[in-house]
């Protein structure tokens, strides 16, 4: 192959997940190896969050989208630098297992979305711009990845992200190298309708305190429900359940206007996995719901976070280690990781999608409780029956897209 070359990844995806039918123990091992890869990929989903929200404002991005890609990335690396990636992104399944159940994952979640009557989009995909990569890395990516195989170039790629993301993501790269071998895509997208509508003629114009001392004005809608209410030191937490239930947006709310900064201290994995535990142990109860109109659309380049999470070697053209893409040792290392995402919030629902790019480069006292979230917050979608965190982020200035 030649040398000096470099390959691209594109990525965007949602989720939902199905357990084949089989034996009890096939079930019982099939189900561990899915909970080993979704408590992986919610630990790095928080460790990112941590490395992204040193920037100020609104965050949003999806932690599925950019492990997967990660992962089809890591099936071609090898040694150290692989090492440092599956640590980095907290995967504890070795490779043989990995991408076989990010398949399963991925069907599960795309069969849980199709039941429920809502919209999910998963799609991979290997451009070949000039270059090539090995046979057996192209199988894993069709196998375990039903990567979609096609040659082009920028606007091929870009018109691809385009289409799976049904046009949220217009474009994911601004340009390709002369040397580009590749790009691996991965594509997310997500369309939900709530469980229970908000009521447009209820939603009202009114303050957003972006901080103590700065609001904006803002539409905020309203509903009284029956859901699920955590009530915690310092916060809230609830869940607002899409068509079918089996998928939910989960809003975390201080109490206190400038207590965001507070929460974001106290969330890990642990803290998270467990404040989930205690919501989806609440009987539903009538709220007073209040929750903003939003529409947020973000950037990110990730080589700094991924770097901070401990991923060196890719990034070094003497000692990345890419042989599993059919490259010699201190050939090929990643140049760029780029990463975009959309999400809009309204009175029928959500709708979000989200890109990632990897390139390497050879060489009062109310009737009901009431959660009004007219402050700064954290939220997530998830799919309920795995946990799987599929878009994560906080709302610091709804007017702000």
């Amino acid at each position: 192959m030649n040398q000096r070359h470099r390959i691209s990844l594109v990525f965007l995806l949602v989720v939902s997940l199905i357990l084949p039918a089989g034996a009890v123990a096939a079930e019982e091992s099939a189900k561990a190896t899915i909970d080993s890869l979704v408590q992986g990929n919610t630990e790095f989903a928080v460790k990112l969050y941590h490395e992204l929200q040193a920037s100020d404002g609104n965050l949003f991005f999806s932690p599925y989208s950019i492990s997967s890609a990660l992962a089809m990335t890591y099936a071609g690396a090898r040694e150290n630098t692989a090492k440092e990636i599956k640590d980095a992104l907290s995967y504890e399944l070795p490779a043989a297992s990995l991408h076989p159940t990010f398949k399963k994952l991925n069907e599960f979640l795309l069969t849980t979305a199709r039941e429920s009557g809502l919209k999910l989009n998963i799609a991979n995909g290997l451009c070949l711009t000039g270059g090539n990569v090995s046979e057996e890395f192209k199988a894993l990516l069709k196998k375990d990845y039903d990567a979609e195989l096609f040659a082009g170039g920028l606007k091929k790629i870009n018109a691809w992200v385009a289409k799976k993301t049904e046009g949220k993501i217009e474009k994911i790269l601004e340009s390709l190298s002369p040397n580009s071998v590749c790009v691996l895509l991965n594509a997310i997208y997500f369309k939900g309708r709530w469980e229970s509508r908000f009521d447009h003629q209820r939603t009202r114009l009114v303050p957003f305190w972006v901080s103590l001392k700065k609001q904006v004005k803002i539409p905020l809608m309203y509903q009284s429900s029956d859901l699920i209410l955590l009530d915690k030191k310092g916060f809230q937490v609830v869940a607002i359940p899409y068509d079918g239930g089996d998928m939910s947006m989960i809003i975390l709310l201080p109490r206190n206007v400038d207590g965001l900064a507070e929460l974001e201290k106290k969330l890990s994995a642990q803290s998270l996995k467990q404040w989930l535990s205690e919501l989806f142990k609440q009987r539903p109860r009538e709220i007073d719901l209040f929750v903003p109109k939003f529409k947020l659309g973000t950037s990110y380049d990730l080589i700094p976070a991924c770097q901070n999470l401990g991923i060196k070697d890719a990034f070094v053209p003497d000692i990345a280690d890419f042989q599993g893409m059919g490259w010699p040792k201190a050939k090929i290392w990643i140049s760029q990781i780029r990463h975009k995402a959309f999400v809009e919030v309204n009175e029928e629902g959500t709708e979000a999608a989200a890109a990632t790019a990897v390139e390497l480069k050879i060489r009062s006292a109310p009737r009901h409780p009431v959660f009004r979230a007219d402050h700064p917050f954290l939220f997530l979608i998830q799919d309920n029956q795995s946990g799987s965190v599929l878009f994560m982020g906080r709302v610091v200035d709804p007017s702000a897209s």
